[in-house]
């Protein structure tokens, strides 16, 4: 008749109790990195999105000042191209001096 309760049998049992022990505070660990990826992933992409929400804002104003001084290009481009088709007919003489040519310079005191 064998023991129930031999030396063998006890070591068989805390082997198993160990291994069992070693892979729940494996798999507990495992748990708790998950975890803490998934927070840190979560604030990392709370931040991405606030600094693309950020460069938005910032591309919509460049946007827009480029679509205002585009306009203001635009219309100097139309006040140019209207001068240089009007013949200027309020153009001096050469030949005659301005009336403020006449007089002499005056000294500086």
């Amino acid at each position: 008749m064998m023991q129930i309760n031999s030396e063998y049998v006890v070591k068989n049992h805390r082997r198993q109790l160990f291994l069992g022990g070693f892979l729940l505070m494996l798999s507990l660990m495992c748990v708790a990195m998950t975890v803490l990826f998934l927070f840190v992933s979560n604030s990392a992409n709370q931040r991405v999105e606030e600094i693309r929400q950020q460069y938005r804002t910032i591309s919509e104003r460049r946007e827009a000042r480029v679509a205002e001084l585009t306009n203001q290009l635009v219309t100097l481009q139309n006040k140019l191209d209207d001068l240089s088709n009007h013949p200027v007919s309020t153009r001096a003489d050469k030949g005659k001096p301005a009336e403020g040519d006449s007089s002499p310079p005056q000294p500086k005191r």
